[in-house]
């Protein structure tokens, strides 16, 4: 009964954190506060749920499926971010270089 009341709690702990992460991706306007915003949010709301699921069911197979679910997951959520965050750096630069040529022929 612990373990369901605990799985219960990081539930809704997950639901706060995925409503959060959703109201700011369309709160904020820069390309990289989104992506913080969704990322940080959908991390631990994922995190929350695989977490729960470990309590309500503390089958040792389940257990063990559940784990090696949690690491792939913990190492290519970060993974995924980065190259999100490259694209958007790269093109951020590419239109300031863009700009920056328009002007200096027009001088």
């Amino acid at each position: 009964m612990t373990g369901i009341i605990l799985a219960l709690i990081l539930f809704l702990v997950a639901a706060v954190f995925g409503t959060a992460g959703i109201l700011g991706l369309f709160r904020f306007r820069d390309p990289l506060s989104r992506l913080h915003a969704g990322s940080l949010a959908s991390t631990t709301a994922v995190f929350s749920i695989f977490l729960g699921l470990l309590f309500a069911d503390p089958a040792p197979g389940f257990l063990a499926r559940m784990l090696v679910i949690i690491v792939f997951f913990m190492i290519s959520s970060p993974t995924a971010t980065h190259f999100i965050l490259h694209y958007i750096v790269r093109t951020e630069h590419e239109k300031e270089s863009c700009h920056s040529g328009e002007e200096s022929d027009a001088d």
